[in-house]
This record gives C-alpha cells, structure tokens and sequence, in this order.
C-alpha cells in the first residue's frame, strides 16, 4: 500500500500555519459557596484557600486534531469555582510533530485563546452565585500552569 507519509512540522510557526482553530468545547461550568455547609461536608480540598488559582494545560494530538484543554480552578474566600475549556485545532493533512512543539503550540496559542473563556466562566459562575468579590484570573502566566500531555487512548 502507498500511502502518502505524514508532514513533518518542524516549530510552532509551522504548525500554526497549518492547524486552524476550529472549535471551542466547555467541559465544566461549576462553583460552590462555602456558606451554607456544616464544617464536616467539606474535605480538605475544599477548604477555602483564598486568591488560590491553579490552572492546568493540557494537549492532545492525533495527527490531524490538536486539543488543547485548560481548567481552572479558583479558591476564594466565599467558595470553590472550576472552569476547563478545550480548542480543537484541525489540519487539513497527517502530521508528525514532537511532544515539545505541541506543548508549545499549547502555551503560546492554544492558551491565550482559552484564558478569556476561563475567565468568563469563572467570573459568571461567582455572581450567579452571589459572591461578594468576584475572583479575577491573573494575566497569563505559564510558569504557575502545571502541562500534561495526554495521548490516544490505546
């Protein structure tokens, strides 16, 4: 059989240039108000850790889509909210591209194009649910996001 072989993407440049945002996924909208709840109802992770924010990146490849997913979640004073929010890039051809370029891919595009859905969910999610400050996500910052790197289910 002969079959034409994958391209090999050789820096994020290249692989922005051929990899084109195609959708937006919400994977979680959640919050919960610390008032309310006896002591004993809440574990240790929920315990209010106030302006606590840990957001995780984390990417996907298959050869033609890349996902790349991000969560976050916030600890304030008044409770717990998590956002996690997905952008699927798609090419129109097979290709091959290492492990470090598609985390990089994910840092430097995939990341800023989600920053602003997190946000919105996070803050959304906070006046709906009546708290008196409503947490804001920091400026990006890559070096407080922990990066996993998930691969096709075997």
């Amino acid at each position: 059989m002969t079959g034409k072989s994958p391209r090999k993407i050789t820096s994020v440049d290249e692989l922005l240039a051929v990899a084109h945002l195609n959708s937006i996924q919400h994977y979680e909208v959640s919050g919960r108000r610390f008032d309310g709840f006896e002591r004993s109802d809440r574990t240790d992770r929920d315990l209010p850790k106030e302006g606590l924010a840990q957001v995780r990146l984390m990417q996907f490849f298959d050869g033609k889509v890349l996902a790349a997913r991000a969560r976050a979640e916030v600890h304030a004073e008044e409770g717990v909210l998590v956002a996690d929010v997905a952008a699927f890039f798609q090419a129109s051809e097979k290709l091959t591209v290492s492990p470090e370029i598609i985390a990089a891919f994910a840092k430097r595009v995939a990341s800023p194009i989600l920053r602003p859905y997190l946000r919105e969910a996070v803050q959304s999610i906070a006046v709906k649910l009546g708290m008196d400050e409503v947490p804001l996500l920091a400026p990006l910052d890559h070096a407080g996001e922990e990066v996993l790197t998930l691969g096709p289910a075997t």
